[in-house]
C-alpha cells in the first residue's frame, strides 16, 4: 500500500511561487489529491478484504465459491428498488432483498468494479484547467520574482531582481492581455468541471448523487427502525446473484446467491464526503466567478485591490500612475507579484514604476 500512495507524493508539494488563487488551488490541489488517494485505496483489495463474497442457500456449493465471487463480480449483483428497509416486526431482515413482485424490476449494480477508474478520470479532469495554465504560463511569474526573498535587509541580488522586474513592467506594459485571459478562461473551465463532474457521477450512480448527501441529512434525525438508510440504498452491503450453469442432464440450473460487498463500506463513505465536496466547492467557484466578473468590469474594484495590496505607506498618487498606465493583464500580473514577494517590496516595485511612467509616453 506505501508504494503506491509514496506515488502521490507529488501531489503534496506546495509550490513557492503562486500563479494562481485559493479556489484555483482547491480545484487541482485539494480535490486531485482526494480522489486520487480514494482511487487508490478502492483499488487495494487487500486493504478492504474481499470485494464480493457469494455463496449460496445450499449444504454443498455444487462449484467453488471464488467462480461465484467473480461471476458475480463481473456481471453485476442487484436489489430490488421498492423493497422497504429494516421493520420492527422483522418481515424485512434485508433491505433490498427479497421476492421481486410480478412486473417489479430489479436495481443492477455494476458500478463498484469501475470506482477506482472512475474517481482517478476525474482526478484527471480537475487537474485538466491547472495543466493548460502551468503550460501557457511556463514559469513567468518564476523568473520574475524568484531571487525578490522577504528579508529586511535587500542584498545586491535582491536589487537587480527588483530592478529587472521594474524594467520588464515597463518594457511589456499592456503585453499581458492574453497571458491574463487564458488565466481567466481557467477559471470558466474549473466552473464548467465542477458542475459537469456532479452530473457524471450522479449518471454514474444511476442518479442517486444529485440528492445523495440531502436524503442523508434527512435520514439522520429519525428512528432507526423507521429510516431507510440512503447510504445503504445507493451502496447496499448485501445484494442478490443469479448463476446459471447446465445441470447433468442438459437442462439449465438456476441458483440465487447472497453477495456481501465489502468494498461499498469505503465506498459509501468517499461518496457523502464528496457530495459536501462538490457543492462547497460549486458554491465557492461560483462566488469566485462572480469576483472575477465584477473585477473585470469595475475599474474602482481593480484600484481598490490594488491599493490595498500596496499598502497605506505608498502615495495613493504613486498608485494611480501606475493603474492609469495598466490594461487588465497588467493589472493581473502586478497582482500575482503582490502573492510573491512582500509588501514593502511590491511598494518599491510600484513606486519605481510610476516615477518611470512619468513624463513617458506609452
Amino acid at each position: 500500500m506505501f508504494p503506491d500512495l509514496m506515488a502521490l507524493k507529488g501531489l503534496f508539494k506546495v509550490d513557492p511561487i503562486k500563479t494562481d488563487n485559493n479556489i484555483f488551488r482547491c480545484h487541482y490541489k485539494l480535490t486531485v489529491i482526494f480522489l486520487a488517494v480514494s482511487a487508490t485505496l478502492v483499488s487495494l483489495n487487500q486493504y478492504v478484504g474481499d470485494p464480493i463474497d457469494c455463496f449460496i442457500n445450499a449444504e454443498k456449493s455444487p462449484f467453488p465459491n471464488k467462480v461465484l465471487d467473480n461471476y458475480c463480480w463481473i456481471h453485476s449483483t442487484h436489489t430490488l428498488p421498492n423493497q422497504p428497509g429494516i421493520k420492527a416486526d422483522g418481515s424485512m431482515p434485508i433491505p433490498g432483498l427479497g421476492t421481486p413482485k410480478e412486473g417489479e424490476e430489479m436495481r443492477y449494480h455494476k458500478y463498484y468494479q469501475w470506482v477506482g477508474f472512475f474517481l482517478m478520470f476525474q482526478a484527471i479532469t480537475f487537474y485538466l484547467p491547472r495543466f493548460i495554465w502551468k503550460f501557457w504560463e511556463a514559469g513567468r511569474m518564476k523568473t520574475l520574482v524568484e531571487d525578490l526573498s522577504s528579508s529586511v535587509m535587500p542584498s545586491e541580488v535582491e536589487k537587480a531582481a527588483k530592478a529587472n522586474l521594474v524594467e520588464y513592467l515597463l518594457v511589456n506594459v499592456n503585453q499581458h492581455q492574453i497571458y491574463a485571459f487564458i488565466f481567466f478562461g481557467c477559471e470558466v473551465l474549473n466552473a464548467i468541471n465542477i458542475v459537469g463532474e456532479i452530473f457524471l457521477v450522479d449518471t454514474f450512480l444511476g442518479g442517486e448523487f444529485t440528492e445523495y448527501g440531502g436524503n442523508v441529512l434527512s435520514q439522520t434525525g429519525m428512528d432507526p427502525e423507521d429510516r431507510v438508510d440512503p447510504m445503504s440504498y445507493v451502496f447496499p452491503k448485501v445484494t442478490k446473484c443469479l448463476f446459471k450453469m447446465y445441470g447433468p442432464s442438459g437442462t439449465v440450473q438456476r441458483f440465487d446467491a447472497y453477495c456481501v460487498l465489502p468494498v461499498n463500506i469505503l465506498n459509501e463513505k468517499l461518496f457523502i464526503f464528496l457530495w459536501f465536496w462538490y457543492v462547497i466547492l460549486a458554491v465557492v467557484t461560483g462566488i469566485g466567478l462572480l469576483y472575477r466578473i465584477f473585477t473585470l468590469v469595475l475599474p474602482k474594484l481593480r484600484m481598490f485591490l490594488l491599493r490595498r495590496r500596496t499598502g497605506r505607506d505608498l502615495n495613493v498618487r504613486q498608485v494611480e500612475t501606475v493603474f492609469r498606465r495598466c490594461q487588465i493583464g497588467d493589472w493581473f500580473v502586478l497582482m500575482l507579484v503582490s502573492s510573491n514577494v512582500n509588501q514593502w517590496i511590491f511598494q518599491e516595485v510600484i513606486d519605481e514604476l510610476a516615477e518611470k511612467f512619468k513624463g513617458k509616453d506609452i
